[in-house]
């Protein structure tokens, strides 16, 4: 009897404690989102559906008794409100919250934890995806906005929306961008040498058609020279024919 009645107790406290745990939207700087309890170490999303507990960040007055979102675990935030329903969607870095890195991830809604809420609408889906870095939680007054059975399909199917931020800074997302940044570099400075080639090929191509191809593209001194030697050769000739008949008049005179 005694064993029944702690059972009770304890099935009475934990719906008491999941009917408290209200979330809230109001926009991308004011909103709440569920994870495990503080204190979680290495846990992965499925395991504390159950029991999980609000957390929030900035002002949400409606999520009473909720608590506060670890400093850097929220990488980016998009909001996005609609007759329909509101949301949030964006990146985290889940090693600041106790997450299994490696966890793919679970869902939240009103069904886990059992009587939670998201306040002033009927309905809430909420995915924290660890290893993907990314999170989103929608609020609305339907099921078909709100799709608690495809939680499979991850966030960007359950919750359609902006999931862009900065990434999760780790020694081997920062060897990637240094490599990538490598890459990049490398193929800028591989770009110079192509315009150079290019400019070279240019000048080349300038300087051949720039070629000379007969005398009159010499430059002056070359053809003054030129000149020169071809009158030389003309003189040279009609001195001899000169000579000759100057030696056949003095030949005659005596």
């Amino acid at each position: 009897m005694r064993l029944s009645t702690t059972i009770t107790a304890f099935v009475a406290m934990a719906a008491a404690a999941s009917a408290q745990q209200i979330a809230q939207i109001v926009d991308s700087s004011n909103f709440c989102i569920f994870l495990p309890p503080v204190g979680s170490a290495d846990v992965n999303i499925a395991d504390t559906e159950t029991y999980a507990t609000v957390r929030c960040v900035g002002d949400a007055p409606k999520a009473t008794g909720a608590g506060t979102l670890p400093s850097g675990f929220i990488l980016s935030a998009h909001y996005v409100s609609t007759s329909a329903y509101v949301q949030i969607t964006g990146q985290i870095d889940p090693s600041k919250a106790g997450l299994n890195v490696t966890d793919d991830g679970g869902q939240y809604d009103v069904k886990a934890p059992d009587g939670s809420s998201c306040a002033g609408w009927q309905y809430y889906v909420n995915l924290i995806e660890p290893s993907g870095n990314d999170y989103c939680i929608r609020c609305c007054n339907d099921t078909v906005n709100c799709n608690r059975g495809i939680s499979q399909a991850g966030c960007a199917r359950v919750v359609p929306g902006d999931y862009s931020g900065p990434g999760v800074s780790t020694t081997a997302s920062s060897s990637s961008v240094a490599s990538s940044s490598s890459t990049v570099s490398s193929s800028a400075s591989s770009s110079t040498p192509v315009k150079a080639a290019a400019t070279a090929s240019s000048k080349a191509a300038t300087t051949h058609t720039a070629e000379p191809s007969s005398a009159s593209a010499l430059p002056t001194d070359a053809v003054s020279a030129q000149s020169e030697s071809g009158a030389v050769g003309m003189i040279k000739p009609a001195l001899a024919s000169v000579a000759v008949m100057a030696a056949a008049c003095a030949f005659n005179l005596f």
